[in-house]
């Protein structure tokens, strides 16, 4: 079964890449950066599981505060589980 998804789901879903504009760029929201960070957030597989055709990921540009709004809207999952001081047994 080639095209099946049977539940796999590759890691990581996103990549973030921190870059700086030396010449001008467009941001996917139309505003422009020139001389300042920038960051490219690649998305390697969409909800369902699919990869894009064409390339190895779909790529969006936003500017400082569109990542900050990025990041508030998909926070991180906590992997670490908390710790305290004590051990638990059962």
């Amino acid at each position: 079964m080639m095209g099946v998804n049977m539940g796999y789901q590759p890691s990581p879903r996103e990549t973030v890449v921190k870059k700086y504009a030396y010449l001008p760029i467009k941001t996917t929201r139309g505003k422009w950066v020139w001389l300042d960070e920038f960051y490219e957030i690649q998305t390697h597989y969409d909800e369902n599981g699919k990869p894009p055709i064409k390339t190895l990921y779909w790529k969006s540009i936003l500017n400082k505060n569109e990542y900050l709004i990025w990041l508030i809207k998909n926070p991180k999952p906590n992997t670490i589980p908390p710790t305290s001081g004590k051990r638990i047994s059962y």
